[in-house]
């Protein structure tokens, strides 16, 4: 019987079913060990897809912390489909931020997250990211760390969490770039003579079998902040860098790797330089992968111009043009046309969700206000408009595109400068909806919003 058990959940790919089948074990009694191993590797096996396909990360090499946080994503997903909810905010967040600084964002709330309570209420508390940080501490800052404990009510050193709320990866790169700066000095700007073993020992990763993928993940945010500020990449310094380092994946070219790698040996590193890639280094998500990838898609004529820029530099010839020209010329095409033509009417026919009235009463209530302007410290009020009366939007948490019960309730409503409010549909900020409240983290800054209601 068993046996036929295990055969059929390793044959199921499907998460509602998956959950269906974990209900009827657990109504017949039929959950041994070898059961519920089977159980949490099929769920794992299909939050590695379903994470991989809705955040495009790459899922090989995982560290046991972001296994696990793959793990705990798949449970939560099932649960809420289970209840008819969705987790596109969590995508959105491990796709803008990757798996553990997304983790770091989540836990650093004055409330528990709606995610740990839907997995505390399944008896799944082992899953949330509070215990796998705690589990795991040496993957995570002292911030998260000291939530994750206060949430699971495990005694802290302090009453108040650590004053920095720079998360772990961003620590390890300050770290890391403050050291090459350190040698920047004492070497008179050369910065050679180093491994990544000595890089590793810097970070206190005493292994690189275990380490090497979270070091790899670090040199990669500093080469691409070296991009953006036209410098050689740092990474290349180091006597062997990373195997998986400067692929050509899909790409029509490689890059010049032994070229970058003598330009980035060769330079005279000033502190200056190096200070502009700490800054550019803020900047990023915690995952390397993701603004690489996204300026490979949106400015590949840049990045490949950047690269063998170098190299021409490096032999004293000028770079290759940049794309900067022609996209003038193109302006200007652009422009020559404009002139010649004039405004044409055209007749657009749309469909559109009709959101209610209820948006204007939740602003007047609100008075007029920015809430998260409110909660940032800022002046919350807009400019006036000609009825004297200051403007803000109303921005719907639960889209009212997603066709939700409720997503055009008064609860479901906050307002917004229109600033914040573009910034939430386009910017990288997530917000949690829990009973009172809408825990929001912007700008790396964890706030709380309270949600408005009529009803009392």
């Amino acid at each position: 019987m068993a046996v036929s058990v295990l055969e059929t959940i390793g044959k199921t790919v499907d998460f509602e079913k998956l959950d269906i089948l974990e209900q009827n074990i657990r109504k017949n009694d039929a959950l041994s060990a070898d059961v519920e191993s089977a159980l949490r590797g099929q769920y794992a096996s299909l939050g590695r897809e379903l994470v991989a396909s809705r955040t495009n990360l790459d899922m090989d090499d995982l560290s046991d912390a972001e296994e696990k946080i793959v793990e705990a994503v798949a449970r939560y997903v099932g649960l809420q489909k289970r209840e008819g909810k969705t987790a596109n905010r969590t995508f959105r967040m491990i796709a803008n931020r990757g798996l553990i600084e997304a983790a770091e964002i989540s836990v650093m709330k004055s409330k528990p997250t709606q995610g740990f309570e839907v997995l505390e209420e399944a008896d799944l508390e082992e899953l949330s990211f509070e215990q796998i940080i705690v589990d795991h501490p040496d993957d995570f800052s002292p911030r998260a760390l000291w939530y994750a404990r206060k949430t699971l009510g495990i005694p802290n050193d302090s009453e108040k969490p650590p004053a920095s709320d720079k998360l772990i990866t961003q620590i390890r790169t300050e770290e890391l770039i403050n050291w090459l700066k350190e040698r920047a000095i004492s070497g008179e700007g050369n910065l050679t003579g180093y491994t990544n073993i000595d890089v590793g020992q810097v970070l206190g990763f005493s292994d690189l079998t275990q380490y090497g993928r979270v070091l790899g993940n670090i040199t990669s945010r500093i080469d691409f902040a070296c991009y953006r500020c036209g410098l050689p990449p740092l990474g290349l310094v180091a006597e062997t860098p990373f195997a998986n380092a400067w692929l050509q994946q899909d790409r029509s070219w490689a890059f010049p790797v032994s070229e970058m790698a003598t330009a980035a040996q060769g330079r005279r590193w000033s502190e200056t330089e190096l200070d502009q890639v700490l800054a550019a280094s803020r900047e990023l998500p915690g995952t390397a992968s993701i603004p690489w990838k996204k300026e490979i898609r949106e400015h590949e004529r840049s990045v490949r111009d950047w690269a063998f820029g170098l190299t021409a530099s490096e032999n004293g010839t000028p770079p290759a043009p940049t794309d900067v020209s022609d996209e003038i010329a193109n302006i200007a095409k652009l422009e020559r046309k404009a002139l010649r033509e004039t405004p044409k009417e055209k007749l657009k026919i749309s469909r559109s969700i009709e959101r209610g009235p209820i948006g204007q009463a939740v602003k007047k209530a609100n008075g007029y206000k920015c809430q998260i302007c409110e909660a940032l410290g800022k002046e919350p009020h807009s400019f006036l408009k000609t009825n004297g009366v200051p403007y803000v939007e109303a921005h719907h948490v639960t889209p009212v595109s997603e066709m939700q019960i409720g997503s055009l309730a008064a609860s479901n409503i906050m307002t917004v400068c229109a600033n914040h409010h573009r910034q939430l549909h386009y910017g990288d900020v997530s917000v949690e909806i829990c009973d009172k409240t809408f825990e929001i983290t912007i700008d790396d800054h964890p706030i709380s919003v309270e949600r408005f209601s009529f009803l009392q």
